[in-house]
C-alpha cells in the first residue's frame, strides 16, 4: 500500500512537470511570436518610409489610366508634354490605352481566339469590345460606357497595367511601380482626338432625345453633330454614377487649325461640356471632372511660346487657389501647330496643358477622395 502511494505521487509529479514544461514552451513561443510581430511591424514601417522618399506611403500612391490616340500620346511623352513626369511627381502612376487595345478576356481561350480570327476575316471586329482601343471618338462612347460590352471593357480598363511608347517614351518613375503594385486604376481619363471638333449643327443645339440615337459613328461623319455628341455624354453618366469608387476625367477634344465657322461650333460644344453638362443632368456625385484642353490650346504667343502663368489668355487652371476657366482671347482654333499645317499640338502647347491640368486634377481628385472616405 505504501509503495502504491509513492508510485501515485511519482506519477502526479511527472504529469505536473509535463504540464509545467508545456506551459513554459507555450510562453516561450508566445514571446517569440510577439517579438517577431513587433519586428515585422517595424520593418514594414521602415520599408514604407524608404519607399516613400517624398513622405508618401503606398496608401497615398494612385493609378491613373489614360485612354487616348496621338495627341494624348504626345502629351504623356517625356520629350513633349511631360504629363507622366508631372503626375509621377504627385505620386500618380500612369498607364495608358491607345490603338489596337482590347480586353484580354476576348482571347483568353482557344475558342475565343478562333472566333476573333473569324471576325477579323469577316471584317466584323470593329464593334463592341473588339478593337475598342481604335475607337475613341465621341460617337464611340456608347461602346465604352453604355453598350452590352461596356462592363467587360471597363473591367479590363481598371486592370490594365501597361505603358505604351507609340508616341514617345513616357515610362513611369520606378519608385512608384512598387507602391501601386496590385492596385486597380482608380482615375480614368478619356480623351477624343482633334477630328471630334468637326461638329455639325449649331453651338446651342439640344441633346438628341430620340429613343435610339445614332451609335458608334466616327468623327466627321454626318452623325457627328452637336446634338448627338451631347447625347453621347449624357448617356455615359449612368455608368459613371454606378462607379462612385472611380474618378473619371473627360478631356475636351483639342482644336484644329481650321474648323467650321472658325471654331465657334466646337467652342459652343466644349463650353457646354465644361459649364452645363453635369449641371443640366443634375449629376449628384463628385467623381467626374472636365478639363477643357480645347480652351487651353487657343491662346498663346505662337506655336513655340505659350502664355502659361500669365493673367491674360484662355486658361483652365487653378489660379490663386481657385479653379479658373476663362476665355479672354477671341480665338477658337489651334494656336500651337506642331508644324505648319499640322493639327497635332506642339510641345509648348502641351506643356501649358500639363501645367494647368495637373494641379487642377489633384485638387478635384483630393476633394473626391474626401467624399468617398466618409
Amino acid at each position: 500500500m505504501k509503495k502504491t502511494k509513492i508510485f501515485v505521487k511519482i506519477v502526479f509529479i511527472i504529469i505536473g512537470c509535463g504540464l509545467i514544461l508545456q506551459m513554459a514552451t507555450w510562453c516561450i513561443g508566445y514571446l517569440k511570436n510577439a517579438a517577431l510581430s513587433q519586428k515585422t511591424e517595424a520593418v514594414s514601417g521602415m520599408n514604407e518610409v524608404n519607399d516613400s522618399k517624398s513622405g508618401v506611403s503606398s496608401s497615398l500612391a494612385h493609378k491613373l489610366i489614360f485612354i487616348h490616340h496621338s495627341v494624348g500620346g504626345h502629351w504623356l511623352s517625356h520629350n513633349d508634354g511631360g504629363l507622366v513626369k508631372a503626375l509621377n511627381q504627385n505620386n500618380i502612376y500612369v498607364n495608358d490605352i491607345t490603338y489596337d487595345w482590347e480586353p484580354k478576356e476576348l482571347t483568353d481561350t482557344e475558342t475565343k481566339r478562333i472566333k476573333r480570327k473569324l471576325l477579323k476575316l469577316l471584317k466584323r471586329d470593329d464593334r463592341g469590345a473588339y478593337g475598342i482601343g481604335n475607337r475613341t471618338d465621341i460617337g464611340n462612347m456608347y461602346d465604352w460606357f453604355a453598350g452590352p460590352d461596356s462592363n467587360m471593357i471597363m473591367r479590363a480598363v481598371y486592370a490594365e497595367n501597361n505603358e505604351t511608347d507609340r508616341f514617345g517614351d513616357h515610362a513611369n518613375n520606378g519608385r512608384l511601380a512598387a507602391l501601386v503594385a496590385g492596385k486597380e486604376n482608380e482615375i480614368v481619363v478619356f480623351k477624343s482626338c482633334y477630328p471630334n471638333t468637326l461638329l455639325k449643327g449649331r453651338p446651342n443645339d439640344k441633346a438628341n432625345a430620340d429613343a435610339v440615337p445614332p451609335l458608334n459613328y466616327p468623327a466627321g461623319s454626318e452623325s457627328h453633330t452637336v446634338a448627338n455628341a451631347k447625347r453621347a455624354f449624357n448617356d455615359a453618366l449612368a455608368y459613371f454614377k454606378s462607379r462612385p469608387d472611380k474618378f473619371f476625367v473627360i478631356v475636351t477634344p483639342p482644336p484644329r487649325l481650321e474648323l467650321p465657322e472658325n471654331g465657334r461650333i466646337a467652342r459652343g460644344f466644349t463650353s457646354w461640356l465644361y459649364n452645363d453638362w453635369l449641371r443640366e443632368n443634375k449629376y449628384p456625385l463628385k467623381n467626374v471632372m472636365v478639363f477643357d484642353l480645347y480652351n487651353v490650346l487657343t491662346s498663346g504667343h505662337g506655336p513655340n511660346e505659350s502664355d502659361v502663368g500669365e493673367e491674360q489668355g484662355n486658361h483652365h487652371r487653378l489660379w490663386k487657389g481657385v479653379e479658373q476657366h476663362v476665355v479672354a482671347f477671341d480665338n477658337h482654333v489651334l494656336l500651337y501647330p506642331r508644324k505648319p499645317g499640322d493639327n497635332h499640338p506642339s510641345s509648348a502647347g502641351l506643356k501649358k496643358a500639363t501645367e494647368e491640368f495637373v494641379p487642377l486634377l489633384i485638387e478635384k481628385y483630393s476633394h473626391w477622395k474626401l467624399t468617398v472616405s466618409r
